[in-house]
């Protein structure tokens, strides 16, 4: 596997653009999640200048930057210590379980520091920490 640097990553992503639904500038009540375009005389699917964009096989990212993190590490999912260990911190990083509690969660985040390893939810899960214990007080 080649590592991935987080510039590369960025790049990547500015250069894909977005694709909103076709017309939704035009109805309010349509979402902006993308719809192929299928109407007989519709300019979005005969590619008309002046038109956005549509999906195409060549936005596609390539395979090894498939699934990765923006730093440019492989997210894993950890509900253990155990399963700590066993993250590389060179190639890896890690998204704790949703469903691991308030002191579990501590103890893993603090081991992950110890051994480097990246945490991607830790900021948020502190966060809805905080807040749950500022409700209860």
């Amino acid at each position: 596997m080649i590592r991935v640097t987080t510039s590369k990553v960025r790049k990547l992503k500015t250069e894909i653009p977005s694709f909103p639904r076709p017309y939704h500038w035009v109805r309010v009540r349509l979402g902006v999640s993308w719809r192929k375009p299928r109407g007989i005389d519709n300019k979005l699917r005969h590619a008309f200048k002046g038109y956005p964009p549509t999906v195409n096989i060549g936005y596609r990212t390539p395979r090894q930057m498939r699934g990765l993190h923006p730093r440019g590490l492989i997210p894993t999912r950890v509900s253990s210590i155990a399963e700590l260990e066993l993250v590389d911190p060179s190639k890896q990083c890690v998204i704790i379980a949703s469903n691991v509690g308030a002191q579990k969660f501590a103890r893993i985040e603090a081991a992950a520091s110890q051994k480097g390893v990246y945490v991607v939810n830790g900021k948020q899960k502190k966060q809805d920490l905080d807040n749950v214990n500022k409700e209860g007080e």
